[in-house]
């Protein structure tokens, strides 16, 4: 348990998120078919309010392809 919120802390720290949306979306992905276009829009969607910004269509279709075409980073360390 320890070990996850590290992370969480990590995640929060490097995005200026909080714990808390952290978590809703967490759970929020939970519930999406990442082979699902429509949940995929509208998880970006989700994102992108909780961090406030704003995301130009074209940047959302890019996005869709890389989740849709699995090009997502596995290593989210890597990320961080």
């Amino acid at each position: 348990m320890k070990d996850k919120n590290e992370f969480v802390d990590r995640v929060a720290d490097k995005t200026n998120l909080k714990r808390e949306d952290i978590f809703k979306l967490a759970n929020d992905l939970q519930t999406k078919d990442l082979n699902n276009e429509q949940d995929i829009r509208s998880f970006i969607a989700t994102v992108a309010k909780v961090t406030h910004q704003r995301l130009e269509p074209a940047k959302v279709d890019k996005l869709v392809k890389i989740i849709k075409n699995k090009q997502v980073p596995q290593d989210i360390e890597k990320m961080l």
